[in-house]
């Protein structure tokens, strides 16, 4: 079977599987089915990742992986093995199975080359990341002028190629703009062109954690260019309550300095002086059985439950997680260390941290730091609800307008899927809760036509199509 026909079977059986969601929203929407959630299990996972012409220290937990490879090097073959022979595998978006032995030969320009695997069982997936560096990174005298985001912050200069940007876990997708300080010069950002009729603007979904990205800025008159790197670090969880189960660990320990591990408490500040640049951190577990990663690194009790971190300077996020395997438990800590002088800042307790506020008569949303969600959708795991929280941190309800699509709130703010009716007009929401124009099929086969204003049409003709009282396609 060659490539091309297993993309089209794929792309048949996708099209399949988003039907089915659809249905199920209908069906939701009218209260006749209870949701259920499908819990992670091994079949998302890659068994084995390799590379012809380097080789990778490959760990099924381990999510991102830097590479380099010689500058001779201008394609590499990449076998990306599932644990589940039911799992599909997509290399840079194209099919690769047992007939291809799981392999994809991946051509390569000098510098950074991103190349995204990614592993999906029904509705669960995991995507494992290979940033390949060809020979050195060098860069010619060529510059972008700016760099934007729609969410993180980012203090650019020309001449800085590389990027630390932490954005918080309800930020799926973010919008980034890259002008070049000439408009002979392309611009590509992730892989996609950029170009100057849109603000050089690209949107690239974002997964929990590490998001490398890639800006090209190029001259092909010469052939020169240069490559900026953003490290886009989307929050996992890692700092609500909300979602840690009963394990502990003992304490804490940076180099000699002990810090107290409090029951409630998972996130930790430590200050350690300016020309510190290692490290090393001990996690100890409560019980033995437990398991300590560190960075995703772990650590055992061989180990002293110990590793050895790199600092820059500034502020660095290490992650601590701490696994039960046995009851399916984990809770995660952060440790936040500062080097160099930090200004402390008093804190208030008054603030609430991680929960719903009512403010003048508004909802809002305070994060673990106690300030209000602003411009972003939050996914509130106690209702198994999504909301948006506004420019001003109010709680949007109604019609929301977002990123150039349109949502509706119900009254209590929660995002609506499916079908829903509002001023005696029905409208049908996808499983994103994006509301959908154009010709719509239910599950018993019918056909509807919503307009664009989202709006079912009904007792009118579209084309050469009727349609009935209830807005069905008269066959």
């Amino acid at each position: 079977m060659n490539n091309r026909i297993k993309q089209v079977i794929a792309i048949a059986l996708t099209t399949i599987s988003i039907n089915a969601l659809c249905n199920c929203d209908v069906f939701n929407s009218l209260g006749i089915v209870t949701k259920a959630y499908a819990s992670e299990s091994t079949s998302v996972y890659l068994k084995n990742l390799s590379l012809n012409k380097s080789d990778i220290d490959f760990n099924q937990d381990r999510f991102y992986y830097d590479v380099k490879v010689g500058n001779d090097v201008d394609e590499i073959k990449i076998t990306a093995k599932p644990k589940s022979d039911d799992a599909t595998v997509l290399i840079d978006d194209d099919f690769v199975d047992e007939n291809d032995n799981y392999r994809k030969i991946v051509n390569l320009e000098r510098g950074n080359n991103i190349v995204k695997i990614k592993v999906t069982n029904d509705e669960d997936y995991k995507i494992y990341t290979l940033n390949i560096i060809r020979g050195e990174a060098d860069q010619d005298n060529i510059y972008l002028d700016n760099i934007n985001l729609s969410d993180g912050a980012i203090n650019f200069s020309k001449d800085t190629t590389n990027y630390d940007i932490n954005v918080k876990e309800s930020i799926d997708r973010i919008t980034i703009g890259a002008v070049p300080d000439s408009d002979m010069y392309d611009v590509t950002i992730d892989g996609a062109k950029a170009n100057k009729e849109e603000g050089y603007k690209q949107t690239v979904d974002l997964v929990k954690g590490k998001n490398p990205i890639i800006i090209k800025v190029k001259n092909n008159k010469n052939n020169d260019q240069r490559s900026y790197t953003l490290s886009i670090d989307r929050e996992n969880s890692l700092d609500s309550n909300n979602n840690q189960d009963d394990i502990y660990l003992n304490y804490i320990k940076v180099d000699d300095k002990r810090i107290n591990v409090i029951e409630n408490k998972t996130v930790y500040d430590l200050n350690v002086d300016e020309n510190t640049s290692q490290v090393d951190v001990t996690a100890e577990p409560e019980k033995s059985q437990y398991t300590v990663k560190i960075n995703d690194k772990i650590v055992e009790d061989i180990d002293k439950f110990k590793d050895a971190i790199t600092l820059k300077k500034g502020k660095n996020r290490i992650i601590i997680k701490l696994q039960d395997p046995e009851n399916n438990k984990q809770r995660l800590y952060t440790l936040n260390i500062n080097v160099g002088k930090v200004e402390e800042v008093t804190t208030n307790k008054d603030i609430k941290y991680n929960q719903w506020v009512f403010d003048n008569n508004v909802w809002k949303y305070n994060d673990s730091t106690g300030t209000s969600l602003k411009n972003t959708w939050f996914y509130d795991k106690n209702t198994s609800k999504s909301y948006y929280l506004q420019a001003d941190g109010t709680m949007s309800v109604g019609w929301l307008f977002n990123n150039g699509k349109w949502y509706y709130l119900d009254s209590s703010g929660a995002m609506q899927k499916g079908w829903i009716n509002t001023n005696g007009n029905w409208y049908y929401l996808n499983s994103e809760g994006i509301m959908q124009v154009g010709w719509f099929k239910d599950m018993n086969g019918k056909y509807y036509y919503l307009q664009d204003n989202g709006a079912m049409a009904k007792n009118t003709q579209i084309g050469s199509y009727k349609l009935g009282n209830d807005g069905a396609w008269i066959k």
